[in-house]
């Protein structure tokens, strides 16, 4: 798995809301969170990313894997992405220089 620098995010990150300032994200302006379908719906208008790396339906099965306890984190897969990853992006380093 290769991480974008160039590529930005649809939506900034969440940050905690301060006395005065706007609603954090998943609430609506008198602080109520919003329900599950009206997020999901707003994530399903989002445009693509670049490159259609976004799969809707995997992420949904995902979701439902995790609702259900089904989904099993496997950190060997993750190390060894995170592996080949730094590796790429040192042999690129390599060849820019």
């Amino acid at each position: 798995m290769k991480i974008d620098q160039s590529a930005t995010s649809a939506t900034p990150p969440a940050r905690p809301a301060k006395a005065g300032s706007a609603p954090a994200a998943g609430t609506d302006a008198a602080g109520s969170t919003k329900d599950a379908a009206q997020m999901s719906a707003q994530v399903h208008s989002l445009p693509s990313a670049p490159g259609g790396d976004f799969d809707a339906a995997r992420v949904a099965a995902i979701r439902d894997d995790i609702r259900a306890g089904r989904y099993q984190v496997h950190p060997e897969r993750i190390a060894d992405g995170l592996i080949d990853s730094v590796r790429d992006l040192l042999g690129s380093k390599k060849k820019d220089a």
